[in-house]
């Protein structure tokens, strides 16, 4: 708060007897004592306790002698021979908070905020990996495939590491991003069982901003949630059992991965089948059996 303070609070003087002549912003260099440093009041001879209407006299500022040459104090004085005197007929001084384009007489925490927080450009793909509903451990792992930081072995061998850069589950192209989830001919199969159990006829999707174009494809309509949910299970079952084969070995066929992926969709569906979103995701599931 006291940043804050001394950053938006801004004094309008008056009589001087309210505003704070080291502390408070009533002068355009902010408040003094941030501007001259802590060690400088002392050669203006102004108490750090003191308000604004004890730095003066009835003939005019306490100024600091010429004869001082500290650049800052120096530019201080100057301020102050500029700046009219404080007095009673004025009544008390008025303090205001001013962001740019908001001058208040009252702290707004939100407008604060706002100002202070970076501001981005809002991004449309985050909506295809954080929604009402989704997986966690699945939304993870597609929001890290999303972003390519998930460790395939093109982006190891990119790193120093020594390991072949065929895919793991063709073993016959490099194993990029995009291979293993879109284009590698095990991750196909897959896919074109999803579309053909949502009804939509066969795609070919690509690339990772494919996937993602056909995702939002679906905002705003009932198959949003089936699409994502089974879209990021997919993706998740891919990394798996491609660890699987690295680590453990006993390579599944992608029919055995489809079905982890048909029992996940339903599980998902009647465990939360009392949610808005997805009363009808049983129905659409099974519609194209």
């Amino acid at each position: 708060m006291r940043h804050l303070a001394l950053k938006f609070l801004r004094c309008s003087v008056r009589d001087g007897d309210t505003a704070k002549f080291w502390f408070d912003h009533w002068l355009p260099t902010g408040p003094l004592l941030s501007f001259v440093g802590q060690d400088d009041p002392l050669m203006m001879e102004i108490p750090m306790s003191s308000n604004i209407a004890e730095a003066c006299t009835a003939t005019g500022w306490r100024l600091p002698s010429h004869r001082v040459r500290h650049r800052r104090v120096a530019e201080v004085r100057d301020h102050l021979t500029a700046h009219p005197l404080p007095t009673q007929s004025q009544g008390p001084d008025v303090f205001s908070w001013e962001i740019p384009g908001i001058v208040s007489s009252d702290f707004s925490l939100g407008l604060t905020w706002e100002h202070l927080r970076p501001k981005h450009p809002k991004l449309l793909w985050t909506q295809s990996v954080w929604f009402k509903g989704c997986i966690p451990k699945h939304a993870f792992t597609f929001w890290v495939a999303h972003l390519d930081r998930l460790p395939v072995r093109q982006k190891l061998v990119t790193w120093g590491m020594d390991v072949p850069d065929t895919c793991v589950l063709c073993n016959r192209l490099s194993e990029t991003r995009d291979h293993l989830f879109l284009e590698c001919e095990y991750s196909k199969d897959i896919w074109a069982k999803l579309f053909a159990k949502l009804g939509a006829s066969p795609l070919r999707v690509r690339t990772w901003a494919a996937l993602v174009n056909w995702l939002q494809a679906a905002r705003g309509n009932r198959l949003f949630t089936i699409k994502h949910i089974a879209a990021q299970a997919i993706i998740y079952l891919i990394w798996r059992e491609r660890n699987s084969r690295m680590h453990v070995g006993n390579p599944q066929p992608h029919s055995v991965v489809f079905k982890q992926l048909d029992r996940c969709v339903r599980d998902i569906a009647l465990a939360r089948k009392d949610r808005k979103r997805f009363k009808t995701m049983l129905s659409i599931w099974f519609r194209f059996d």
